[in-house]
């Protein structure tokens, strides 16, 4: 998957530096769901990328049909037909040179899927392309065919977001390349593509011929599909004809104009109260398993910017190098800006809600376990997931199940994740904490301790040291000089690091006048809170924000520092105290969570939660501000004991442990199995619960705008008048009603 951050037009899909994640049918007898229809004309060697990534599709159900439009070059013939004899569902047709509409429509005529793919001979496709948009189509009939955000590569490189939602603009312009997956009987219902089309953006009447037959389509937001430009391509050829091109759009804007009032316009559907999920798998796409049965479904709620995310991100690099396969699903709407992070690991990964209706999600979820021959389902902090256990416990009965928490949230729903954790243990074959504290805080609520693993997270042991070069360098770009204390702070600027006390500690430390500056690093919905704070504190010379920055950008920075600073409410284990410990800056924290775990008095200082805190964080800061002996101490004491005990090389091992532990318990002490009817009902309380809190996103973004309007005197004052609080009120009720 591209990044969009930093775009590699060279990392395309058959590129040889993407991880291959091996799919191969079952059975060489495979169901065909969907035809791939294929017009060539000479494409030459680069077609065996195109035939890459038609093969290396998570969905193997389909058959490709390729049309030779009367190739005239003998490295063609002799491509073809090694093509064909390489898989016995690639068919290879000939015909005199009549252009890509007749090759696309003589394609249909032979094929015998209920779905169509076009996909010229020289594009390519996302492994996932066809799966999500095959599942897009039947969780959503309205809509007659589905296709993605494009992605430009070759003579010619660009991200192109627009597709089918611009509608009726479509008769203006049109959108993209033809790359789509469309409803064989909408394809038919105009015959195909009109054939007196011999130059011209043929593709482009296609979809408004199939507007005017009341048919219309959905662009995913992923971009999994890449589009070729080549030097003299076809398309290149047709924008360079000049009045023969103005002529085309100015046809096509005659032919279609009357449909500007008449446009179709169909509608994702609106999830409804109690809405029983459809439980039989449209299809079943049954893959071949590899030799090592290693085989995990991971359900995460996101792909985010985040710690738990960064444990994530970095168990499933881990799990991956010891040879395990693993399929990555996303329950909830979010930026997933750590998407890319996540495909360079495996290219199995699903943001379900963007592909699927509520109530598509759990015969989904069955199919994607049955597909891939899953052993073990691994959820992390996924709400849904453990709403749906039951359904899934019950509809996939030999699989173990098993769950990742990093840290109870006192705030939230009480306790957060570790109170389902400790809740659904009986469905559970075991649970993963990564602290002693959250094992002790799950069995003082019933849960079984005997089924409660604790395996540590851990820190590439790349990361270390913050001497010489790189410190110094940090420091210049920073504009820090070298003899003046640099605090560091770290983490998502929200109610639980608690950036208005770190505001409060730093005007007491600066009244004592002694030298220091913070660097903060992190964004969230108290970022306008701070930067108020810090102003008004008289701060600016003492505190520098620098927003959220990638991670190889906050390692930089971290490497600049002195002490690591995080006054939180609430922790796990923060990641970024383990890279602080390894890379010498010395911690002073909360004592909460697990940090007592891995923070000793010999390498860090951690304050106790309520009075007196603003007081002993001043003094800790203090002391190791004027005393850089036994800050260096420090720094060194932290920097072994995250080499001896903290590393993936020592936690990784532990987890896989766990899993193979759970794997046996499935098998030697099965849990109680779910009644299916039972189990059935359960989903769709799920799902209703899912429905009900998809206002909660919202919600937040108000709780974050009252917030800021907090900050200023003003916004106190309009928030106690009686009318603005009736109209919050009224709106609150909408956003939960809906």
């Amino acid at each position: 998957m591209i990044d969009l951050r930093q775009p590699d037009y060279t990392n395309h899909p058959a590129s040889e530096n993407r991880r291959g994640f091996s799919f191969r049918p079952r059975s060489p007898q495979v169901p065909v769901t969907v035809s791939i229809l294929t017009p060539f004309y000479n494409t030459g060697e680069i077609f065996l990328e195109t035939l890459q990534s038609v093969v290396h599709q998570s969905f193997q159900e389909w058959e490709w049909i390729i049309v030779d439009d009367g190739s005239n070059d003998a490295l063609t013939t002799s491509l073809l037909a090694q093509v064909a004899s390489a898989d016995s569902r690639i068919r290879i047709f000939r015909q005199p040179n009549q252009g890509p509409s007749v090759a696309r429509n003589k394609a249909s005529e032979l094929a015998n899927g209920r779905y169509f793919c076009l996909l010229d001979s020289d594009d390519l496709l996302e492994p996932t392309f066809l799966e999500k948009t095959l599942w897009f189509l039947e969780s959503q009939p309205a809509f007659a065919f589905c296709n993605s955000r494009s992605v430009y590569f070759g003579k010619q490189q660009f991200l192109n977001p627009a597709g089918f939602e611009r509608g009726k603009d479509f008769i203006n312009a049109n959108s993209g390349p033809p790359i789509s997956v469309i409803r064989s009987e909408a394809y038919k219902s105009i015959k195909g593509f009109d054939e007196t089309i011999l130059f011209g953006h043929e593709d482009w009447d296609f979809w408004l011929a199939l507007a005017k037959q009341g048919h219309w389509g959905y662009t995913l937001a992923e971009y999994l599909e890449w589009y070729r430009v080549q030097e003299n391509s076809r398309y290149a050829q047709i924008l360079a004809a000049g009045t023969t091109h103005s002529t085309f759009i100015r046809s096509i804007e005659k032919k279609y104009s009357s449909m500007r009032e008449s446009f179709p316009s169909p509608q994702l559907k609106v999830p409804q109260p109690f809405e029983a999920p459809n439980l039989t798998p449209p299809f079943q796409n049954l893959l071949a398993a590899q030799d090592d049965p290693k085989r995990i479904l991971f359900l995460i709620p996101w792909m985010v910017t985040g710690g738990a995310d960064r444990v994530n991100l970095d168990w499933l690099r881990e799990l991956t190098n010891h040879g395990y396969q693993i399929s990555v699903c996303a329950t909830l709407r979010a930026e997933h800006e750590w998407m890319p992070e996540f495909t360079e690991q495996t290219s199995d990964v699903f943001i379900l809600p963007n592909f699927l209706h509520p109530s598509d999600i759990p015969r989904f979820l069955v199919y994607l376990i049955k597909s891939r021959q899953v052993n073990t389902v691994l959820m992390s902090h996924c709400t849904l997931a453990y709403q749906l256990l039951p359904f899934l416990r019950s509809s996939c009965p030999a699989v173990s199940f098993v769950d990742l928490c990093h840290v109870d949230e006192p705030d939230w729903l009480n306790g957060g994740h570790p109170r389902f954790a400790a809740g659904y243990q009986d469905l559970l074959d075991l649970n993963i904490v990564t602290t002693r504290h959250l094992q002790e805080w799950m069995t003082a609520r019933g849960a079984d301790v005997d089924r409660i693993e604790v395996c540590y997270s851990g820190l590439s042991s790349g990361i270390s040291g913050n001497a010489g070069e790189t410190r110094h360098a940090a420091r210049a770009a920073l504009g820090i000089p070298a003899d003046i204390p640099l605090l560091v702070f770290g983490g998502r600027l929200c109610p639980q690091k608690r950036p208005e006390l770190l505001a409060r500690i730093l005007a007491d430390l600066a009244q004592i006048n002694i030298p220091f500056h913070c660097a903060v690093v992190g964004t969230g919905e108290l970022a306008p809170l701070l930067k108020a704070r810090v102003r008004q504190l008289g701060l600016d010379s003492h505190v520098t924000l620098l927003g959220g920055r990638p991670h190889k950008e906050w390692l930089s920075i971290l490497s600049a520092g002195d002490i690591f600073f995080l006054p939180s409410q609430y922790e796990g284990i923060s990641v970024a105290l383990f890279e602080a410990m390894a890379m010498g800056v010395v911690p002073v924290m909360s004592d909460v969570g697990g940090q007592s775990e891995v923070v000793t008095p010999d390498c860090g200082i951690l304050i106790p939660l309520g009075e007196g805190e603003v007081e002993a964080y001043v003094a800790a800061l203090v002391n190791l501000i004027q005393n850089p002996e036994a800050r260096r101490a420090m720094a060194q004491a932290g920097r072994l004991r995250i080499a001896n005990s903290y590393t993936l090389d020592h936690t990784t091992p532990r987890l896989i442990e766990a899993l193979d532990r759970a794997e046996t318990l499935a098998r030697t002490e099965p849990r109680q199995a779910v009644p299916p009817r039972f189990a059935k009902e359960l989903a769709t309380l799920a799902v209703e619960y899912a429905r009900m809190t998809t206002a909660r996103p919202f919600r937040s973004q108000l709780g974050k705008a009252l917030a800021f309007v907090r900050t200023y005197k003003v916004g106190r004052v309009l928030l106690r008048m009686e009318w603005v609080q009736r109209a919050g009120h009224w709106l609150l009720d909408k956003i939960r009603n809906r």
